[in-house]
């Protein structure tokens, strides 16, 4: 079974089916490339992969599918974080 080992140290499977971990997502604009009767196996080889991790919330993203090695995106753990990172940006512009 697929899986992979986040940041936290847990390891995510992401092979069953269906997987409570797995996510599937596209573009508008490639939505927008489907239309009249529509093959759902076509949609489905053209969404990517999220995976998200269930003990610390980091997502990980196949932007080019599984051969690749996915982007790991980390959630901001307070409102503090937020803060910081807006002072940040604001002192570049």
């Amino acid at each position: 079974m697929p899986s992979l080992t986040c940041g936290c140290g847990e390891i995510v499977n992401y092979g069953e089916i269906p997987c409570s971990n797995e996510w599937l997502l596209m573009s508008d604009i490639e939505f927008d490339q489907f239309s009249g009767q529509i093959d759902v196996e076509e949609i489905y080889k053209a969404m990517k992969s999220l995976i998200k991790c269930p003990q610390c919330g980091a997502i990980w993203l196949f932007w080019n599918g599984f051969q690749a090695e996915p982007q790991r995106y980390m959630p901001l753990k307070s409102r503090s974080t937020l803060a910081s990172l807006a002072s940040l940006a604001s002192l570049a512009f």
